[in-house]
Parts: C-alpha cells; sequence; structure tokens
C-alpha cells in the first residue's frame, strides 16, 4: 500500500509541474523589460514626442481663396484620414528609430555578456529560446505603436476642444491606418532587426543602421523625389513605409476651389467632408498586412538556422 501511494504522489506532481518553455522564456524577457527603468523612461519620451509631433502637424495643409477681394484660409487638420496620409509617413519614421534597439538584441545580448552558453547547457528548446526573446520584444513594439495610436486620438480630441473648427478624429478612420500602416510595420522592422542580428550577432549594429537609414530614405526622400510625378500602382500596393502609398492616396483627398466659396466656414466644411473620408483599402492594404506576415518566416528561419554552439563576442 505504501509503494501505490508514493507512485501516485509522483505522478500528480509531475503533471502539476509540467513545463511551457516558450511562455517561460517570454515571462523572463517581460520582467526583464518590467525591471528596467531606463525602457520606461524611454517609451514616455517616446510618447510626449509623438504628441508634440502630432501637436505640431495638427494643420497638415492650409487652403487660401479670395472672394471680394478677402483672403480666406482653411487647413486640413492632422489627425483626420486626409491630414494622415500627409503626416503618418513622417510620424511613423518616429517609431520606426527605436524598434530594432527594442528587439533586434534578443538573442545577442546573450552574447555579448557572454551568458548564452550557460543557458544553452539547460534543457531549453533552442525554437522556445528564440521565438521568446523575439515574441517579448514584438509585444514592447506593439506597445510603442499602440502609443502612437494614442497619440492621434487624445491630441486629437484635445485639439478639437481647445482649436476653432477643429475636427473630431474619425476613430474608425484613424484605426484603418494604423492597422494598414503602423501595425505592419511594427512586424516587419521587429522581424528584420530581430532575424538579421540573431543570424549575425557581430554584425547587429550594422543591421540596425541599415535598417533605419533604408526606411527614411523609403519614407521621406523617396517621396519628395518624385514630386509630383505619379508612382507606379505596384509601388504604392507594396510600399512598407506607406510613404509612396500615401501619395498614392491622396489624389482623392484633393479639393477643388470654386467661385461659391465666399466665407471661411465654406471653405472649412467643404475641407471637412473630403478631410474625413474613408480611405481606400482596394489594392494597398492586403499587401501590407502580407509583407508583416512574410517577415515572420525570416524570423523562423533564424529560430531553425540558430545554433546552441556560438562564438562568444569580443
Amino acid at each position: 500500500m505504501t509503494t501505490i501511494v508514493h507512485a501516485r504522489s509522483d505522478r500528480r506532481i509531475t503533471t502539476t509541474q509540467r513545463s511551457y518553455p516558450l511562455l517561460n522564456v517570454l515571462i523572463w524577457e517581460l520582467r526583464r523589460f518590467r525591471a528596467s527603468r531606463l525602457f520606461w523612461f524611454q517609451a514616455l519620451g517616446v510618447f510626449c514626442f509623438l504628441l508634440f509631433l502630432t501637436w505640431a502637424l495638427h494643420a497638415s495643409e492650409g487652403y487660401d481663396t479670395m472672394s471680394n477681394n478677402v483672403q480666406i484660409s482653411a487647413f486640413v487638420a492632422g489627425t483626420s484620414a486626409g491630414g494622415l496620409l500627409r503626416t503618418l509617413p513622417t510620424v511613423l519614421v518616429v517609431l520606426v528609430l527605436f524598434l530594432p534597439f527594442v528587439t533586434a538584441d534578443g538573442v545577442r545580448r546573450d552574447l555579448s555578456r557572454r551568458t548564452h552558453e550557460l543557458l544553452m547547457t539547460t534543457a531549453l528548446p533552442t525554437w522556445a529560446y528564440v521565438w521568446g526573446r523575439y515574441l517579448a520584444g514584438l509585444l514592447m513594439s506593439l506597445g510603442l505603436a499602440l502609443l502612437l495610436l494614442a497619440s492621434i486620438l487624445g491630441m486629437g480630441g484635445l485639439l478639437h476642444l481647445t482649436v476653432a473648427d477643429y475636427p473630431l478624429p474619425q476613430t474608425g478612420a484613424v484605426l484603418l491606418l494604423w492597422v494598414g500602416m503602423v501595425f505592419p510595420a511594427t512586424i516587419l522592422v521587429s522581424s528584420f532587426g530581430f532575424a538579421l542580428s540573431t543570424l549575425l550577432p557581430r554584425l547587429s549594429t550594422l543591421v540596425k543602421v541599415v535598417i533605419l537609414v533604408a526606411w527614411i530614405v523609403g519614407a521621406l526622400v523617396i517621396p519628395r523625389g518624385l514630386g509630383n510625378t505619379t508612382p507606379p500602382a505596384w509601388y504604392v500596393n507594396w510600399d512598407p513605409t506607406s510613404g509612396i502609398t500615401a501619395l498614392g492616396l491622396l489624389p482623392s483627398y484633393s479639393l477643388h476651389l470654386g467661385p461659391w466659396i465666399t466665407s471661411e466656414a465654406q471653405l472649412q466644411q467643404l475641407i471637412l467632408t473630403i478631410e474625413n473620408k474613408m480611405p481606400d483599402l482596394a489594392g494597398w492594404f492586403a499587401p501590407h498586412l502580407l509583407l508583416a506576415g512574410l517577415s515572420l518566416v525570416l524570423v523562423l528561419v533564424a529560430a531553425f538556422a540558430f545554433k546552441r554552439s556560438r562564438d562568444v563576442l569580443n
């Protein structure tokens, strides 16, 4: 009878202490982020800077016309759908400047701190180690992306209360542009930075620099270089920075002024009906999400190619 009791108690212990390695690694990383005061100060600084940018770009474009020899002026709200197409690619660059530093060093950090071999002597599966570090960084990156969304809606609401004729942000349009432009960009940059730094840990700094420079060129330099030239449809649909995508969508928000505009209120009302139109999702929305999904394949490759026995960084 005594032997049977011990066997049952041993069986109970093994079933209650079941291990979930991916969840364990994810929790470890989240605890590290939570314990880092520097990270939370950086997140607060990013949020404050995004609020400032939203305020500074609240009048994304102005219109002037003459009526009875009197100049009439009005503006496009920066947090409207039409305004976000003009400002969001620029604001997104600010977010992207931080993302590689949040996610890229998830695995490389152990190599530089010489704790990699100690971790690899445990029974922790390689896939759980790599994916756990990646998912923790991705969650933090998505948290920063949510701060961008909060800055748009929050500052937009504040401007609506304090600035005359400033419209309240249309939540549906803001969410669509956030899901179609900010969400995929966050996953794409986080995945590329993490995967390349995991596969090439000695070149981690170069990887970050290349990603940042490429994004700035794609989001700011190339759109300005095009000028009034119409970009190709495939470029509009597949541009991950959304700089060219925004250029392709803006013609539907163009304003044609006529002699019937006789007051500033009429001009602002005309702008309001156009700037709050829901963006056209055809063509570009699905490719942006597909690019984010394909970037996860690169993380999968990094998990398979990662070697448990690695040379420690000097």
